[in-house]
C-alpha cells in the first residue's frame, strides 16, 4: 500500500463506545482504508464487530440489538462472551467471539493492563472472546481474568486512546476516536493516592487479589494526564450528557459518532492523501 498501513484506534468510554459504531459506519461507506483496528475497553468490544467480516451492517445491527436490560443481564453474567453469557454475550459470541483473532478480515488487536506491573499488553492472537473480555474487565468490581499467566484488566484505564501502540504496531497513519477520558484526581490528592497504593500493595497477598487491585487503581489515580502522540486525525464525538456506566441512549451515541465522522472526512482525506484504497 502506498503510504503505509492505516490504523483505526477506538478508545475507552463504556456505553459511550457505541459511538464507535457510527464512526466506523461512515468511514466504511466513504471508502476510508482501514488496515488495522486497535481497541481499548469499549473500543475492543466494538472493534471486532466490524473487523470480523468488514460488515458494517452487521456491526450496527448487533450494537443496536442491545437493550438496557440486555446490558444489565450481561454485566450480571460477568461480561463474558460465551454461549452462556446472557443475550448480548451470546450475540457477541456468535458474531465474533468464537473466532480466533487470526481469522479477522481486518487485523485486530486489543489492549489490556497487567494488574501486577501496570504494563499495557497488546493481544493480537488467540480467542477473540478472551481478548475482548480482558480488555473490558473492570478491576475491583469483577474478578480479574488470567491470560497466559498474567492477570489482566480493562485496557482503557488511564490512557484511554492508545495512539502510541498503533504506531508501534507499524501504522503509518492513525485515525483515533476519543469517546472519553480517565478520571483524574486533582494534583494535590495524587500523592495521597500514591501512598494508598503503596499501603494496599504491601497488605496484598497477591497483585490480583482485592487489595492488590485497589493498589493498582490507586496507583493509576496518582498519575496525571497520559502522554500520547497526536494521531493524524482525531475524531471526538459530542457525547456531553452521556454517562459511561449507564446503559442508556446507545442509539443516540451511534448517531453522534456518525456526525463526528462525517465532519472529520475532509481532514481524513487530507491526512491520507497518497494512501491507496
Amino acid at each position: 500500500m502506498n503510504g503505509g498501513p492505516v490504523a483505526l484506534v477506538l478508545g475507552a468510554g463504556g456505553v459511550k463506545g457505541w459511538a464507535h459504531v457510527g464512526v466506523v459506519k461512515v468511514l466504511d461507506r466513504a471508502g476510508v482504508p482501514i488496515d488495522l483496528i486497535l481497541g481499548a475497553s469499549a473500543g475492543a468490544l466494538m472493534g471486532p464487530l466490524y473487523a470480523v467480516r468488514r460488515d458494517v451492517e452487521e456491526m450496527e445491527a448487533v450494537a443496536r440489538s442491545a437493550s438496557p436490560l440486555d446490558l444489565l443481564e450481561w454485566f450480571l453474567h460477568g461480561l463474558r462472551i460465551s454461549p452462556e453469557a446472557g443475550r448480548f454475550g451470546r450475540r457477541l459470541w456468535q458474531t465474533y467471539g468464537r473466532f480466533p483473532l487470526e481469522e479477522m478480515a481486518v487485523p485486530f488487536a486489543a489492549v489490556a493492563l497487567d494488574v501486577a506491573t501496570g504494563e499495557r499488553v497488546v493481544i493480537r492472537s488467540g480467542s477473540a472472546a478472551a481478548a475482548v473480555e480482558v480488555s473490558i474487565r473492570p478491576p475491583v468490581i469483577l474478578p480479574v481474568l488470567q491470560t497466559d499467566g498474567r492477570h489482566l484488566v480493562d485496557g482503557g484505564l488511564h490512557n484511554t486512546v492508545p495512539v502510541d501502540l498503533a504506531y508501534a504496531l507499524g501504522a503509518a497513519k492513525v485515525i483515533a476516536v476519543n469517546v472519553g477520558e480517565f478520571f483524574l484526581l486533582p494534583p494535590p490528592l495524587r500523592p495521597l493516592s500514591a501512598m494508598t497504593a503503596r499501603a494496599c500493595r504491601k497488605a496484598a497477598r497477591a497483585p490480583h487479589d482485592l487489595r492488590g487491585q485497589f493498589a493498582f487503581m490507586a496507583d493509576l489515580l496518582s498519575k496525571g494526564h497520559p502522554q500520547r502522540p497526536a494521531p493524524d486525525v482525531l475524531i471526538r464525538p459530542d457525547l456531553r450528557g452521556f454517562r459511561s456506566a449507564l446503559p442508556l441512549r446507545m442509539n443516540e451515541a451511534i448517531r453522534r459518532g456518525e456526525a463526528a465522522a462525517r465532519a472529520a472526512l475532509p481532514a481524513i482525506s487530507r491526512a491520507l492523501e497518497g494512501v491507496a484504497v
